[in-house]
């Protein structure tokens, strides 16, 4: 048995050879690996591409729930959160899944929140801290920049991502060009 803090190689990412548009009322990007398997299928739809960063949608509902995953994740240790809160991130997780990557992370690192909300910034260093909690983490929420980078529903939103988070975007581009999903996470932390 692998000791839980034990850092171990990251597989290597399946690099897509082939994307086949199949038309429809909706897009939809077949995306398929080296090895002919699919690898994707990505919904591309109309709406989604012609929204600005402020129309992405964020609800307070939705700002709710990502201060209590990022709030529980960073404030429990990983078996209380295994065996008293998984069950409940998970659903959360599920339920944000709609909302854009840099939308989620927007909101986590924002400079321009209200006083009366938690300091998710100082939690999600506490995530990183731990490699249970970080790996979990970062395993899903690399899958969903890998499916909005698919969809070149990234770079376009940069900008306002940047003046959300105060960071200029000549120090964000990197980590979206290299598709460094995690050191971007590790950047913002630490900025």
């Amino acid at each position: 048995m692998i000791p839980m803090d034990v850092d171990l190689p990251e597989k290597p990412k399946v690099e897509i050879i082939h994307e086949k548009k199949v038309n429809s009322p909706i897009n939809y990007n077949l995306i398929f690996s080296k090895t002919r398997s699919l690898a994707a299928i990505v919904k591309i739809s109309p709406k989604d591409r012609n929204q600005t960063y402020t129309q992405l949608r964020r609800t307070q509902e939705d700002e709710d729930k990502i201060d209590d995953l990022i709030y529980t994740m960073g404030s429990n240790g990983k078996i209380v959160l295994l065996f008293q809160h998984e069950k409940r991130l998970r659903i959360i997780g599920d339920e944000l899944r709609p909302v854009h990557p840099l939308k989620f992370i927007g909101y986590i690192f924002s400079k321009h929140k209200p006083e009366d909300k938690p300091d998710l910034q100082t939690q999600m260093g506490n995530v990183f801290d731990d490699y249970f909690k970080r790996s979990n983490f970062v395993k899903d929420y690399a899958q969903t920049m890998d499916i909005f980078d698919l969809k070149n529903a990234l770079v376009k939103y940069i900008n306002d991502f940047s003046k959300e988070v105060d960071v200029s975007p000549d120090k964000i581009m990197p980590f979206i060009n290299d598709k460094d999903w995690e050191g971007l996470l590790k950047f913002l932390i630490t900025n």
